[in-house]
């Protein structure tokens, strides 16, 4: 018996995850955690990766991070694909 199970942790989907990324949006009053620009969240019709914000883990799901307020922080398109992806993802 092993007296400190590892937790598991809390993994969302749908439309919950949805109502969890449009939390962390308006916590961060639709600007980017690291930088301060403008980064919304656009809901409905075309997505527009380039013009919208993104929800970033600080522990991956791999690392053992899960989808908690405390987990995550909201960036704009720049920050969060140059940053967490590298520069072979953007469009520069």
């Amino acid at each position: 018996m092993n007296p400190c199970p590892k937790t598991k942790p809390v993994r969302l989907y749908g439309k919950e995850k949805q109502a969890f990324r449009k939390k962390v949006c308006d916590i961060a009053k639709s600007s980017c955690e690291v930088c301060g620009r403008h980064a919304p969240l656009l809901w409905g019709g075309t997505f527009d990766l380039y013009a919208c914000g993104h929800m970033a883990h600080i522990l991956s799901y791999g690392a053992g991070g899960g989808d908690t307020l405390e987990n995550v922080y909201w960036k704009c398109h720049g920050c969060h694909i140059v940053k967490e992806h590298g520069a072979r993802w953007s469009k520069q």
